[in-house]
């Protein structure tokens, strides 16, 4: 009924006088909701100032923590991880990101288990890349300058490193400070006293040999600092040499005969001192149809086509020779006229793959022509000084000339006459990994390890190593035993400033080393008073060696020069483990860049094997580089870096490192994008409110009742007993892929755990006995789940360690951090029949979905005939024939009512759905009210209350 109101003129306003309804009861406070105070999100401000204080709080005491703690049981050994030092020389970037997270998921995962782990983080700390940034490269500095720059600059980025490293939670003792930097002086003394052991054995030694060599840096390269610029642009020339008439029998008299030679560089064609071939090719004279017919040119037969395909030259076979007649030619130099009968040599490094079948050989410029030169007693020939320049031995049209710039044209144009064809050609070339300038290959005296006699024994080591990933293990063990194979020596000196200076004195008048162990214990002695190796450059020898140390060394020490050189860093990162390992430790495990296996793993293993004939290393992992979404290297020039402290900042510690765990084991390439670390963030997301929602259920902070919590469950619930079953081979799945290195499945196994089993079967089916049953079933639920709380922490530590210590400070009552627990699923908790049983029931309740559509399944009477799954079903509801409300397979269906009628077991299951008319009631919304309730609630609800009032 409506009545109308007039108040005043020109307002109208309609009021009902209808009874109102009576006020419906509320059964909110009576039902189990979840509560905690556990935050569901933070701001980016709440989350740094969460992030400090349980860094403070939590992580920084953790490494200590379980270095000191002690378990029952069987004492597992300690796993070592030992740290591949990063270089002290700038800001971090996502590289650095990447290997220190799973370096530290790696550990992690060790502790949670009872295991103590040993990791020291490390510095790389001299070498170029250092002394560069730190000397802005500037002219004319002494080496106490530089040395005195460098240590500062580097001391301030590991200080700088150090905080950040700290802030991304790597588990390790940075309130002690316990890292290594390889300018310590403990670290150096160490290594000195290996050079000199290997010395002393012979495996380390100082000779003339070419070496990779950066004019640009003045120092010699190993190839692991070696890059290959793939456009690089070199001469493609074709040169005769004139060959003597002697040792030839020519058919066609009175033709001038050359040696057709094929070469990229030029510029050595100075030091040329003989010409290479192949015995075992077949040679011919030809005639160059647009030269002149008295003039015949050899090569090899087979090579005969390409040659004139790459020069449009058309060519006639004249004579064919056997390789093996050309070992008594000889030959003028075409720029050095005195030297008129250089010989030729047979080798087997000369192909029929390219070029003519001929070699240039200069001693000076190729490994191959070296041993060459070392078998046939020829000399070595350097004309190119440090700075990559002509020397004065050069011809005096070169002398002072850069080899690299003007080398190439101003040979090219002395000896045109000789030149057959010239042309370019573009192919990979190395360059210098930090200048990105172009390398020589150069002559000059060095110190070497011999690599040859360790070959073997280090193949055979590293035999026995295991490798990760395991998808490309085998490739990358092969890969490294090739490099290893092909390596003919290391060389181990450098000609810079900053480093340790190798120990050793030279006689001044014959260059012959002057070394004892008397000398390295006082130099040692001399370190460990000053601190430094500064002394070698600042002090004079007369005051730094005692008279009586020269005289057992046969000399006075006016007579004796010290040492310019310094170890190759390689030597440096290289002996780490004698360093930080000790004794005949060796490391459980190394984790660093694929691009180590020329590198650190390489160089750690030759060191290992020469100083105690062992690898340093059981296990290797290996991870990819990072790079933008649309693959490109990260670079300033290319604006496409993105920082560590960006990516924290934004999103949060926790993310960058799920986002390290998710794509950082299984490519190559490591996607760097907004879109994927955001990806990182709304999982974490989804994980944090799965930690809160059981936060909720369980309580937190019970002082009472927490011991109650975490003991055995007395409980018949199927339900309950799937879940724990399934902790089980949670537990066992996750640990096997943390063994495996696996942290991408890692990853996935929990959010599918999280979705599936926790949420979409446990939580969403037991939410009717959890917010409305009695207090024994919400007990057992509150059990089972702080089972799986406690078991979601332990898998989720290793990866987002922030979060899971914020949770469990809401959890604990005693305040103390999750890395003091431990964690264990229950072995009785196995139970084949309770998983077979609930999945039965879940395959039943999916063909009920199927054909109820969007009707509400609590208003559905369901009839179960036939059927395999029969037996199975009636452990959830032993009554067969009769509908039952309450049984724990009406409540997995979820459903107002169930029969289970049993017929052939052959027969196909047959379902049927009946509508029921009842209300539901209102506190549970599960069971249908009876006509009498007087109560308003159905009979479980009511018993419910009434227990609790």
């Amino acid at each position: 009924m409506l009545r109308v109101f007039n108040f005043r003129v020109g307002i109208t306003r309609l009021y009902s006088v209808k009874a109102a309804k009576k006020d419906v009861k509320k059964y909110t406070d009576t039902i189990n909701l979840p509560k905690t105070k556990f935050p569901n999100r933070l701001s980016a401000a709440k989350r740094e100032e969460q992030e400090r204080q349980v860094l403070a709080d939590k992580i920084a005491v953790a490494y200590e923590y379980q270095e000191h703690r002690q378990l029952c049981g069987k004492r597992k050994p300690t796993f070592v991880l030992h740290d591949g030092p990063p270089y002290a020389n700038g800001q971090l970037h996502m590289g650095h990101a990447v290997n220190k997270i799973l370096k530290d998921i790696t550990l992690r995962q060790r502790v949670t288990r009872g295991q103590k782990v040993n990791y020291i983080p490390g510095w790389d700390c001299h070498g170029l890349p250092i002394e560069l940034k730190a000397t802005s490269a500037a002219e004319g500095q002494s080496a106490a300058e530089i040395r005195q720059k460098s240590r500062a600059f580097a001391l301030e980025a590991i200080q700088s490193q150090k905080e950040e490293f700290s802030s991304w939670g790597i588990l390790a003792n940075w309130q002690k400070d316990n890292i290594y930097t390889t300018f310590h002086p403990e670290f150096i003394e160490n290594q000195i006293q290996m050079f000199h052991n290997l010395y002393e054995r012979g495996l380390v030694y100082r000779d003339l040999k070419p070496v990779y060599w950066s004019p640009s840096s003045r120092t010699a390269l190993a190839e692991a600092e070696l890059e290959y610029d793939a456009n690089h642009i070199s001469p493609s020339v074709y040169v005769r040499f004139a060959l003597n008439p002697s040792g030839l029998e020519v058919e066609t008299k009175g033709s001038q005969t050359y040696a057709l030679v094929w070469t990229t560089t030029p510029w050595t064609l100075p030091s040329n001192q003989a010409i290479c071939f192949n015995a075992s090719l077949e040679y011919v004279l030809v005639r160059l149809l647009d030269r002149s017919p008295s003039e015949l040119y050899l090569m090899a037969s087979a090579l005969l086509s390409a040659f004139e395909a790459s020069t449009q030259l058309k060519c006639e076979v004249v004579q064919t020779l056997p390789g093996s007649s050309l070992g008594t030619l000889t030959y003028k130099h075409p720029i050095d006229k005195e030297q008129t009968h250089l010989p030729f040599f047979d080798a087997s490094h000369v192909q029929d793959s390219k070029g003519t079948g001929l070699v240039h050989t200069a001693p000076a410029h190729g490994p191959e022509d070296f041993l060459v030169s070392l078998d046939k007693k020829i000399p070595v020939k350097c004309m190119v000084n440090e700075a990559g320049a002509y020397t004065k031995e050069a011809p005096s049209f070169l002398r002072g000339q850069s080899v690299l710039e003007q080398g190439n044209p101003l040979v090219l144009q002395h000896i045109a006459e000789d030149v057959i064809h010239s042309a370019k050609l573009e192919h990979s070339y190395p360059i210098d990994w930090r200048t990105k300038q172009p390398v020589i290959i150069r002559a000059s005296e060095q110190w070497f390890i011999n690599t040859d006699r360790l070959k073997s024994r280090a193949a055979a080591a590293l035999e026995q190593v295991d490798v990760y990933p395991r998808n490309n293990a085998e490739t990358s063990k092969r890969a490294m035993l090739t490099q290893l194979q092909k390596r003919p020596y290391w060389c181990i000196s450098r000609q810079r400033a900053w480093g340790v200076p190798i120990p050793v004195l030279y006689s001044r008048k014959s260059g012959q080393v002057v070394l004892n162990a008397a000398l390295i214990e006082h130099l040692c002695s001399l370190l460990r008073s000053q601190g430094s190796m500064d002394f070698w450059w600042s002090r004079s020898l007369e005051d730094l060696l005692p008279p009586q140390i020269a005289a057992d060394l046969g000399y006075e020490v006016k007579d004796l020069v010290k040492g310019s050189d310094i170890l190759d860093i390689w030597f440096d990162s290289g002996s780490t483990w004698s360093a930080v390992l000790k004794k005949e430790q060796v490391a459980d495990l190394y984790l660093e860049g694929y691009d180590q296996f020329t590198g650190w793993f390489q160089s750690s293993l030759l060191t290992s094997i020469a100083a105690r004939d062992c690898a340093p290393y059981k296990a290797l992992f290996v991870h990819g580089f990072t790079v933008d979404e649309k693959g490109h290297k990260m670079s300033k020039s290319l604006g496409n870096v993105i920082s560590p402290k960006q990516i924290t900042k934004k999103y949060g510690t926790d993310a960058l490192r799920w986002w390290v765990a998710s794509h950082g084991t299984q490519h190559t390439s490591i996607t760097v994008s907004d879109k994927l670390l955001n990806k990182a963030a709304e999982n974490l997301s989804k994980v944090r409110g799965t930690l809160r929602y059981l936060k909720g259920v369980i309580g937190e902070k019970q002082r009472e009742g927490r011991e109650e919590l975490e003991q055995p469950i007395l409980d018949a619930s199927f339900l309950n007993k799937y879940l724990l079953s399934n902790l089980l081979d949670f537990e066992s799945e996750i640990e096997k892929l943390y063994n495996a290195y696996e942290y991408n499945r890692v990853v996935a196994c929990i959010q599918n755990f999280i979705a599936n089993q926790v949420s979409s079967i446990y939580v969403h089916l037991i939410k009717d006995r959890l917010y409305c049953g009695d207090d024994r079933e919400l007990l057992a639920i509150r059990q089972t789940l702080t089972h799986c709380y406690r078991q979601l922490c332990k898998s989720l530590w290793p990866i987002a360690p922030f979060l899971v210590e914020e949770s469990w400070s809401y959890y604990d009552p005693s305040g103390s951090a999750f890395h003091e627990q431990m964690v264990q699923a229950q072995k009785d908790w196995h139970d084949p029949k309770a998983v077979n049983v609930v999945n039965a029931a879940l395959d039943v309740k999916r063909l009920i979905n199927q054909q109820a559509g969007d009707v509400n399944s609590w208003h559905l009477a369901v009839t179960i005939k036939s059927g395999s799954q029969l037996e199975l079903l009636r452990e959830l509801q032993p009554t067969f024939g009769k509908p039952m409300r309450s049984s724990e397979l009406s409540e997995i269906l979820q459903v107002g009512s169930v029969a289970v009628v049993q017929t052939d077991l052959d027969e196909d299951l047959d379902i049927s759905l009946t509508a029921l008319d009842a209300p539901l009631c209102p506190r549970c919304r599960r069971y249908s009210l009876d006509e009498d309730a007087e109560q308003g609630t159905c009979q479980r609800c009511a018993q419910v209350m009434e227990s609790k009032n």
